[in-house]
């Protein structure tokens, strides 16, 4: 009968460890695995906004006006953009990307930087196949004298987020998600 007693006294010190545990532990966890879960989404968004960018800067080169004088943001370049008409156009790639409405997301907190680059073609010239690359920053005109969103040339945009990750009894801390994207100009 004694022992019996002696037992009883201790289960309620077991539920008091258990709801330590799930209290200190187990729920801190969750909310972690959650946090994760959503800066996984917020990088998915980074990368998407940053190759729907690209998309939307490439099919509006130079030529795009002369397809559609009201087609949005025709003839975009790093110093302007029609219909509207902007000053810059990682401005304009800002706003399209602003204006994409995922839920969830700060979308006042992304920075877009656009840059056009120039098209070099490298031919060694000892029979093997010339090359193509583009690193050369264009800014008003390309290697060739052309304006620097002629087709040929290339677009590339950076997509940043900050993301603050907030778990319970940990400190704050916040992820800089970025996504880059490049694509050859078609119109």
């Amino acid at each position: 009968m004694g022992r019996l007693r002696d037992m009883r006294g201790e289960e309620g010190a077991s539920l008091l460890e258990l709801a330590l545990v799930f209290a200190f532990v187990y729920i801190p966890m969750l909310i972690g695995l959650m946090e994760l879960a959503i800066a996984l989404y917020a990088y998915n968004f980074v990368s998407h906004a940053a190759r729907q960018a690209t998309r939307y800067a490439s099919v509006r080169g130079a030529q795009s006006c002369a397809i559609a004088s009201n087609f949005p943001d025709c003839n975009l370049s790093p110093s302007s953009g029609s219909n509207p008409s902007s000053s810059d156009g990682s401005a304009s790639l800002q706003t399209y990307i602003r204006n994409m409405g995922y839920p969830g997301i700060d979308t006042s907190q992304l920075t877009v930087t656009a840059t056009w680059q120039s098209a070099n073609i490298t031919n060694p010239g000892d029979g093997t196949f010339s090359y193509t690359d583009w690193n050369t920053q264009c800014t008003t005109t390309d290697l060739n004298g052309n304006v620097c969103n002629t087709p040929g040339n290339a677009v590339k945009v950076v997509v940043s987020y900050p993301y603050t990750v907030a778990v319970p009894f940990i400190k704050n801390y916040s992820l800089n998600l970025s996504g880059t994207s490049q694509m050859v100009i078609n119109e």
